[in-house]
């Protein structure tokens, strides 16, 4: 057997590994399914891309990333020793060059969105349980210690020098994403009775078909995914 043939074999084991990993996870789950990595993969890329579209932080999926990352961890080990001339080699190596740039694209977006709305993203999560929190565990720390750093930034240069500065005044300060732009969708599912209008004017979407809709309309169908942006 080839140093390539062996690599597909440990990439099929690693996969079948994780499978078994989320199945004894969800035992308690009798509808639970089998996550593969290859499914972890998609989801991810669902993520990246509606996050790249959507105007708000979306719900985070550190859970698939870390999955990622270990399946990655476990391929970079298995391609060490192989013939770096082997066409299968170069193969491997540019689609794991791909995952890790979707994975770090689905992160810096959602930094640069922590920090263009910081305080609004922080004052919503606050009001939500903890299973519906839009910041993970280590965003939610970056966007206080960042927001506290503006703040004391900003009361050294310009607001210790306003004497007038009423504390009702930093709330309208507050930055907050525009939910009404128009975003390109695609539904997952069919889904009826989709509200388009300020005239209240309601569709039907059919699994596939596409549309020029304002985020605000349908964001709750992004979060349930029964639709995804384009």
């Amino acid at each position: 057997m080839s140093e390539s043939e062996n690599l597909e074999e440990a990439l099929n084991e690693q996969e079948l590994n994780t499978e078994a990993a989320y199945a004894e996870e969800d035992n308690d789950d009798e509808d639970a399914e089998p996550i593969t990595a290859q499914k972890v993969l998609e989801i991810l890329e669902t993520a990246w891309t509606n996050e790249m579209c959507a105007p708000e932080l979306l719900q985070h999926q550190t859970d698939m990333l870390e999955l990622m990352l270990s399946q990655v961890a476990h391929m970079e080990e298995q391609m060490k020793d192989l013939d770096k001339n082997d066409f299968r080699f170069v193969v491997h190596q540019m689609e794991l060059e791909r995952i890790r740039y979707i994975m770090a694209s689905y992160l810096r977006c959602r930094l640069q969105k922590i920090e263009a709305f910081t305080q609004h993203i922080i004052n919503q999560d606050a009001t939500r349980d903890a299973t519906d929190k839009r910041l993970s565990p280590e965003e939610a720390k970056y966007a206080q210690e960042f927001a506290s750093h503006v703040d004391e930034y900003f009361n050294k240069v310009a607001t210790q020098y306003m004497p007038n500065q009423q504390r009702g005044e930093a709330e309208q300060r507050v930055v907050a994403p525009n939910l009404m732009s128009h975003v390109f969708l695609k539904a997952n599912v069919a889904v009826s009775g989709v509200i388009v209008g300020v005239d209240d004017e309601e569709v039907d979407l059919a699994p596939g078909s596409q549309h020029i809709i304002p985020y605000q309309l349908v964001s709750d169908l992004i979060q349930k995914n029964q639709a995804q942006l384009i």
